[in-house]
């Protein structure tokens, strides 16, 4: 039995206690501190990375391109790069982000994987090293294909596609259908680089949204009307200009999840991401540090609805353990934990330490 102790991040907040770990699942959770523990501090679930697109890390960076002209499909810079490089360095890269990920306390992550078939089997092939993708795949092109689609989904978790705006609308529709009546989870970027048409967006059923930076008060109650989840990705949204209307979404009563978004743009780094949700939302007159852990726990109800919260009895060992510093247990987690690594990580039966 492997132990660690410290202040454990249950239901109703933080508590002194320990956790015993055993083949990779949870087998003791407990109050007090437990003798022989292998590491000490804040012990919280892993985090699951709500958006991602790691492939982009073969992507060189050229700070004077704008949005579109970095990411736009078919023709941004990202997906002229993608489409010739080669198999070998795109696997790199995807081991390269998969193993940073998992020493940064993520667990798993939900990656929106453009290539078609082959572009998601590539990613699919390198399972069981480092964080658990959740693959989002993308058809080769802007137009529907059920053939296509079924091809996807056997080695796709769902689909998702950039936006509304880059598809014909009745071509989007179909696909969004075919891929509901799989039940399988759809999803799409909403209003990043301008306003699009909410009714629209939510017209296709999404399982979850991404950005609605350019959303209207009007748009985001209806997101959480209807109870759509929206991901957003702070660090990469100012890289852009763009300022996540993150106060604004919560008041309307959206579901909040954080992602990293382009890994060309920002390392998938989740510890980061929720310091920089935190202190936004402070700038936006929010407490910051509770609204934004939240956000980084809400990243576990994409995968297929589970619970943000896992350190129990039974549960898959999934938690990291990260250096408390004296203070408020979650202002030290969610304002000074990014600036280095966790003390031990453990994702199953494996752990980084």
């Amino acid at each position: 039995m492997r132990y660690v102790s410290g202040l454990v991040l249950g239901q109703d907040g933080f508590f002194q206690g320990h956790v015993g770990m055993e083949e990779g699942t949870i087998v003791e959770v407990g109050r007090g501190r437990r003798e022989g523990s292998e590491a000490q501090g804040l012990i919280v679930p892993t985090l699951v990375n709500g958006h991602t697109h790691i492939a982009d890390h073969l992507v060189p960076l050229d700070p004077s391109l704008s949005l579109e002209e970095l990411v736009a499909p078919p023709h941004g810079l990202k997906h002229r790069v993608l489409e010739a490089a080669r198999e070998e360095d795109l696997l790199r890269a995807f081991l390269e982000m998969k193993r940073f990920m998992a020493r940064r306390g993520v667990s798993h992550f939900l990656d929106f994987r453009e290539g078609g078939y082959a572009g998601v089997e590539a990613l699919r092939r390198l399972d069981g090293e480092g964080s658990h993708p959740f693959i989002m795949g993308r058809p080769k092109a802007l137009e529907f294909c059920r053939q296509e689609v079924h091809g996807l989904l056997e080695v796709a978790d769902g689909v998702a596609v950039s936006s509304i705006s880059d598809w014909e609308y009745s071509e989007l529709q179909k696909l969004a259908k075919e891929v509901r009546s799989q039940r399988r989870p759809f999803a799409l970027h909403v209003s990043e680089r301008v306003r699009e048409d909410i009714d629209r967006v939510l017209d296709l059923k999404p399982s979850y949204l991404v950005h609605l930076t350019d959303g209207t008060d009007e748009d985001m109650a209806r997101v959480a009307q209807e109870g759509v989840p929206v991901v957003v990705c702070p660090r990469s949204n100012l890289y852009f200009g763009k300022v996540p209307p993150l106060a604004r979404l919560l008041d309307q009563g959206v579901t909040l999840a954080l992602g990293t978004d382009n890994a060309m743009v920002c390392l998938p780094d989740m510890l980061a991401e929720m310091e920089q949700a935190a202190r936004l939302l402070r700038t936006q007159g929010c407490g910051g540090v509770e609204e934004a852990l939240r956000m980084a726990l809400n990243g576990r109800k994409l995968l297929n609805g589970q619970e943000s919260l896992c350190i129990e009895p039974g549960a898959r060992c999934e938690l990291m353990v990260l250096r408390y510093r004296g203070g408020d247990p979650t202002a030290d987690l969610v304002l000074r934990s990014a600036a280095e690594s966790p003390e031990l990580v453990c994702i199953g039966e494996h752990c980084w330490s």
